[in-house]
């Protein structure tokens, strides 16, 4: 059976604290999941609410 090492050791070896953690959270949740960024749907017609934005920056639903 392999030696377990020591969490110091771990993160000394991972070049801190924060490289180790992300390091494990990657491992135990995977990859982020990346997408087009357009934030929320809309509740009326689903579509995101970053398209129903008009050209004075007043947020309108084009779906009735």
């Amino acid at each position: 059976m392999p030696r377990k090492i020591p969490i110091r050791e771990q993160i000394r070896e991972a070049g801190g604290f924060y490289n180790w953690f992300n390091a494990t959270l990657i491992r135990l949740a995977g990859p982020p999941q990346l997408g087009e960024g357009k934030g929320t749907p809309c509740s009326r017609c689903g579509e995101y609410k970053a398209d129903h934005i008009d050209r004075d920056g007043a947020l309108h639903c084009p779906h009735p």
